[in-house]
């Protein structure tokens, strides 16, 4: 949302309506009092509107990338994992220097700390890599000198590391390598020649055409219209159910560039 504070607070106004008018419509139609309903929407809507406030600020403590930081990170780690083994393996060799002596051997890694022998083991040409793909690398490198064998890899499943004895296996994924080797590695990678843009049209992008904030005024006046239709005309359920739906997607609307900015 906008740093503007009198911008976030009319942003806050216009979901809070949406919601109320979303519970009135709902209460009205099972219980023919105004008063009453008018109460109860209130309760109600204060109770949503102050859950759903609290989470999202709760998920803004939790992000600490910003939208141009994870462009810059998806690029590096384009351009790492395009890069040769060779380079690769010299970043990362790069990064540990700092802190550790290294040995390299037969295109792999390893180091002494405080917690043993490491063993890097490099797995980025794996998409996402299962418990299967983690005993094959693990039968293929296997030594019994080594105390933690640490696997880059792009992503992994929740998978069992605890199935070798007094041995320590960590997985390390994109963002780890980004923040921990890449980075500390002080080594920049040729970034610019690299084009990352998705031309091809997917379901995501036609939400986002869909759910612009533009978009939020229109949903919230043909929600208003058809809310107060049904009001009028009590037996029309349709009215209520269109009605409500425009209003929840004015409140998408307001709330969609909240996510967008931390993604």
């Amino acid at each position: 949302m906008s740093k503007f504070g009198i911008v976030n607070l009319i942003d806050k106004i216009f979901v809070s309506v949406s919601i109320f008018l979303i519970i009135f419509a709902w209460i009205n139609f099972y219980l023919r009092n105004l008063w009453a309903t008018f109460i109860l929407s209130l309760i109600f809507s204060f109770a949503i509107v102050f859950i759903l406030y609290y989470f999202l600020n709760k998920k803004d403590e939790k992000i600490n990338l910003n939208k141009k930081q994870l462009e810059d990170m998806n690029r590096t780690l384009l351009a790492f994992k395009l890069a040769p083994k060779s380079e690769q393996l010299n970043i990362i060799k790069m990064a540990i220097e700092k802190e550790h002596e290294v040995k390299s051997e037969n295109n792999k890694i390893s180091y002494i700390d405080a917690f043993g022998k490491h063993l890097i083991i490099l797995a980025i040409d794996l998409q996402k890599i299962t418990e299967n793909d983690l005993i094959n690398l693990l039968n293929k490198n296997y030594k019994k000198d080594i105390d933690c064998f640490d696997i880059i890899c792009n992503e992994h499943d929740n998978i069992n590391t605890e199935f070798l004895k007094n041995k320590k296996i960590n997985l390390i994924n994109s963002k780890i390598l980004y923040k921990n080797y890449i980075l500390k590695s002080g080594k920049e990678l040729n970034v610019d020649k690299l084009n990352t843009n998705i031309t091809k049209i997917k379901f995501k992008d036609i939400l986002k055409n869909i759910f612009t904030p533009q978009k939020a005024k229109t949903y919230f006046i043909c929600g208003l219209v058809l809310i107060f239709s049904s009001i009028i005309l009590p037996y029309h359920f349709y009215y209520i159910i269109v009605g409500s739906m425009l209003m929840l997607f004015a409140v998408i609307c307001k709330i969609k560039p909240k996510f967008d900015n931390k993604n």
